[in-house]
């Protein structure tokens, strides 16, 4: 597991946790609903559920034994993609094993028209419930920041844009499908993208390489080699099943390249994961020009696990008025679905309550 931030614990029983299930990168934030802006623990790890489901109760079970000092009194579960064939029959399968461990009375589940629901609510819906997240996201950031912008989130697995005016998301897309009818999704990761997928047809030093479909490098190799990710950061299996320093790395993008001499050292193999790192952003930057055209937008909000290598990318090409990274306006070590999740669901708590 990667424990991307830990404080003090509240002694108070009143804390607010939000499950977030993806099908590779899973995610748990607590937060105290009178701090809602201040998570007290945000914890990142892999488990590909698409191929070891097995292990999902196992985890659950350890990882929610180690959260018992954070008194929570409700959980919230997000469902980021569906890892088996049907959003029902993934929504069934979280239900049932998070509530071997939790008494359903202690949770809700967050739909795609912004509902907080019961679990028994959301096993009549699970279309609602699958591929929710990114709402939040873009209503947390209004909340926080509110500002009319283009929210860019780019994650370990996909950049997604939100555009938000006046408070109200622009999309109406309902399903990741429509969002990447609508170019409202990438599948450009920080980690996770087959590196031969940023640029099929790599053109270095005046050649013409048709990069192989199998995944032999992916991002998380091209930006630990372009010193913009840490090996500790690097959670998600390699390729090669092999380590995870910048010499391994190295020699997956090699691999990548079918390059099995000496024709390529080092320094050009750094060029070249220099040259897809530059591909890449330059792909998601195109789609952030059409997206704050089409949505008469001006300003850029950043989140997500690599908001700091785009917010470098693009203030160096001083294209854009305005971008913010949202870390730099809400002191907290990253915006993602989850901490919004959890930080609307206490906003809504305190005005109910209040």
């Amino acid at each position: 597991m990667a424990l991307i931030r830990t404080d003090n614990f509240s002694t108070t029983k009143g804390n607010i946790a939000v499950l977030e299930f993806g099908s590779t990168i899973q995610n748990i934030v607590v937060i105290d609903p009178s701090h809602p802006e201040e998570p007290l623990r945000f914890e990142r790890f892999y488990l590909p559920l698409r191929t070891r489901v097995s292990e999902l109760e196992g985890t659950l079970k350890t990882l929610l034994r180690s959260y018992a000092d954070y008194k929570i009194r409700k959980f919230i579960l997000t469902i980021t993609s569906s890892f088996f064939s049907s959003p029902k029959e993934t929504v069934e399968y979280v239900v049932d094993s998070v509530t071997k461990f939790i008494l359903p009375a202690n949770i809700v589940c967050y739909t795609i028209d912004g509902n907080f629901i019961s679990v028994e609510a959301a096993l009549r819906v699970p279309h609602k419930i699958v591929s929710a997240g990114w709402k939040a996201l873009g209503l947390g950031i209004w909340n926080l920041i509110q500002k009319d912008a283009l929210i860019v989130d780019f994650s370990t697995r996909t950049t997604s844009f939100i555009p938000l005016k006046e408070g109200r998301i622009q999309s109406l897309s309902l399903s990741d499908y429509e969002r990447i009818k609508n170019n409202e999704i990438l599948y450009f990761g920080l980690l996770e993208t087959n590196a031969a997928f940023i640029q099929p047809n790599l053109e270095y030093d005046g050649n013409i390489y048709n990069l192989p479909f199998e995944t032999y490098s992916q991002t998380a190799d091209i930006f630990l080699i372009t010193e913009d990710l840490h090996t500790t950061d690097y959670i998600v299996d390699t390729s090669d099943k092999k380590a995870k320093f910048k010499e391994d790395s190295l020699n997956r993008l090699k691999n990548m390249l079918r390059i099995t001499d000496d024709s390529f050292d080092d320094y050009e193999l750094i060029k070249i994961a220099h040259l897809l790192k530059t591909k890449l952003l330059e792909k998601i930057n195109q789609n952030i020009r059409r997206k704050l055209f089409e949505n008469e937008l001006k300003v850029i909000i950043l989140t997500g696990i690599g908001s700091n290598i785009l917010y470098q990318y693009l203030k160096n090409k001083n294209e854009y008025d305005e971008i913010i990274q949202a870390t730099d306006v809400i002191r907290t070590a990253e915006i993602n679905p989850s901490f919004c999740l959890a930080y609307l669901y206490a906003s809504q708590k305190m005005m109910t309550d209040g």
